[in-house]
């Protein structure tokens, strides 16, 4: 028999078919191998799959029939067996696992995702459908088996639309898939709904959230039914969370177009620098062209009349600011934006163009000096002479100092408090608003990354901090953090880029990029940031240590990892570090110590889930973990 290009041979779900429409593929052989698949072990004997699919027939006979079935069944499945006979039982083969049902229940169990979605989406309607019959074993049989079934599938459906969700990111279009397939199967069950909805609103996607929301009230308003409790309670949750991440944006008023030139490069001795230098700062000009708000002057003319003898030229380019680039020795770039009227440094810029950071460097920087540059100059004209409010930064002050010290829960929520009395003084601080975000984010990891409303209030903030002042670097810090937990690995590297060329003397964003360098794979580097951190804050609190010790231990440097964990006054965030380290180093009893109070933390959390909660770019870096979560005891 021609086999088919579907991977999916069989199909239970809806009514049955086989892959080769052109083959007559027996009813009661799917019935037989649907009983198969869902028996334990997979087997069962010949005189149970008889009496179900024979049931008013003499046992004789019945077996007969049976031996006739399974004759027929031979012709299908080529190389792949439908099914194995052993003795007096028959046990599914491996074409029948080559099925929708197949797929569906040996995806439950799997811990990866995208495995767990494509048997979701394999359930494509009822088990068996139009094979009912009037006998009332099978009808029981049947009317059991699909009760069971839709329990785990919908249970499943659940627990995948929080996993897919758990660190936010860009998923929309794979809750919609399993959305439609939940709905489809059972339109009117009201806690799919309330999951996909809540699904949506741990991404952000609020428009996808309305819409499912809206959907759900027209299909109640048909039943005659009032929303559940919890659905209730869902939408109110939601509500709060958007009053309270809910972006400011300065207002922008209309202003004169300025003149921006930019200088012909120079190194530090006034020597021409290099020609990849000038065509760096060529591309970065070219790209500010996009802006309305000022005109950029072209690089050709501005190169020439800044050289050598030409200052005259200059001049007579009327420029409103001019930005001058200066490359040092050790191939750091200084960039100025100057008041050429007063001569007043209003913006500067510092970033590496060594042979490692420049592919990234010239990818990402063009855009983030436009950003900066453009958001500088804007709001020079909105408010020349703006300041904080002094007990908004006071506040601002007083928040900074409780998260100075040890990691704990309790200081970070008070500190969070007293950033967002600075917000509600004075809208503009970007600074607090990225504290905001810091704390949230903090939290959510402490927690253990089971609450993605924490991760997405913290990348509002993060970016409610770059839209108020992007030139400030910390809401460019806090958006690649988030982005990093969220496994937007690309995303976070050049945000951490565009971060430290803003403030490249940082010690905290010094750290973060530490520790994010590490995740992405890059040990060496990470390590170097690192104690570039530490010479700046020698008597670092707790969070230094922390990171630094998951540097280490992503280094294979255990004994150095506890060492840094013996620093911190509270060791409890570090928990996972220590467990893993004293795991691989070979000190299993004191792993143990370590993993029963990593348990009483994160209870009902396995190896595996905790394992996940380390962002890393390889896999196998989070597969490392688990086997080290596992020899702590932690199944």
């Amino acid at each position: 028999m021609a086999a088919s290009d579907d991977p999916i041979s069989l199909h239970f779900f809806g009514v049955p078919r086989w892959a080769d429409n052109n083959a007559f593929f027996p009813q009661k052989g799917f019935v037989l191998l649907a009983a198969l698949l869902l028996s334990p072990g997979n087997t069962l004997t010949r005189q149970a799959l008889a009496a179900l699919l024979w049931e008013d027939v003499e046992q004789k006979r019945a077996l007969a029939n049976l031996r006739q079935l399974l004759s027929r069944l031979q012709q299908f499945g080529g190389n792949e067996p439908l099914l194995l006979a052993s003795g007096s039982s028959l046990t599914a083969g491996p074409k029948a696992y080559r099925s929708d049902l197949g797929c569906f229940l040996g995806s439950i169990s799997s811990t990866d995702i995208a495995i767990r979605k494509e048997g979701l989406l394999a359930v494509r309607g009822e088990l068996l459908q139009a094979c009912e019959s009037g006998q009332e074993e099978f009808y029981l049989w049947l009317l059991s088996e699909r009760g069971r079934l839709k329990s785990i599938f919908f249970s499943s459906v659940g627990q995948l639309l929080e996993d897919i969700t758990r660190f936010g990111g860009q998923r929309s279009h794979e809750i919609a898939a399993i959305a439609d397939c939940a709905l489809t199967l059972e339109p009117d069950r009201e806690e799919t709904y309330r999951s996909v909805m809540a699904a949506y609103a741990r991404l952000g996607d609020i428009g996808r959230y309305e819409h499912t929301s809206e959907n759900l009230n027209r299909m109640l308003r048909l039943e005659a039914r009032a929303p559940e409790p919890a659905t209730l309670a869902l939408r109110r949750r939601v509500r709060a969370d958007l009053i309270d991440s809910e972006p400011e944006h300065l207002p922008k008023p209309r202003v004169e177009k300025m003149r921006v030139a930019f200088m012909l490069p120079s190194n530090a001795d006034d020597s021409a620098a290099a020609p990849i230098v000038r065509s760096f700062i060529e591309d970065v000009a070219n790209s500010l062209v996009r802006y309305r708000t000022f005109t950029v002057l072209a690089p050709h003319s501005t190169f020439a009349a800044s050289a050598a003898g030409k200052q005259g030229q200059a001049v007579s380019l009327r420029p409103d600011y001019v930005v001058v680039t200066t490359v040092f020795a050790d191939m750091r770039a200084s960039l100025s934006l100057i008041a050429e009227s007063t001569g007043e440094i209003v913006w500067s810029l510092e970033v590496s163009l060594s042979d490692h950071e420049l592919p990234a460097i010239f990818r990402i920087l063009s855009k983030q000096i436009a950003a900066c540059l453009a958001e500088t100059l804007e709001q020079r004209q909105i408010a020349p002479s703006r300041r904080h409010a002094a007990p908004a930064y006071l506040h601002l002050l007083q928040g900074q100092q409780l998260i100075k010290g040890k990691c704990d829960l309790p200081l970070l929520r008070r500190a969070r408090a007293e950033f967002r009395k600075a917000v509600e003084l004075d809208h503009g601080m970007a600074v607090a608003r990225g504290r905001i975000a810091q704390t949230l984010q903090l939290e959510w990891l402490m927690l253990g990354g089971g609450d993605p409303h924490l991760l997405h209030r913290a990348k509002a903030e993060a970016e409610a901090s770059v839209a108020i002042d992007a030139a400030s670097g910390i809401g460019q810090w806090m958006c690649a953090v988030v982005a990093l937990h969220q496994r937007d690995f690309d995303t976070s590297a050049e945000q951490f880029l565009e971060a430290e060329a803003l403030a490249p003397n940082s010690a905290d964003l010094l750290l973060q990029h530490a520790d994010a360098l590490a995740h992405f794979g890059q040990t060496d580097h990470a390590w170097e940031r690192f104690e570039r951190a530490i010479d700046l804050n020698p008597l670092a609190p707790d969070i230094y240590w922390w990171a630094g010790a998951s540097i280490a231990l992503k280094r294979e440097e255990y004994t150095t990892a506890i060492e840094l964990c013996g620093r911190m006054e509270n060791d409890e965030p570090a928990l996972r570090v220590l467990t893993v380290s004293h795991a691989l180093g070979g000190d299993i009893d004191t792993a143990r110590r370590y993993g029963d109070r990593l348990k009483e933390n994160h209870p009902g959390m396995t190896a595996r889930q905790i394992s996940l909660l380390s962002p890393d770019r390889n896999p196998q870096v989070n597969e490392k973990l688990f086997q080290a979560y596992q020899l702590a005891g932690i199944k």
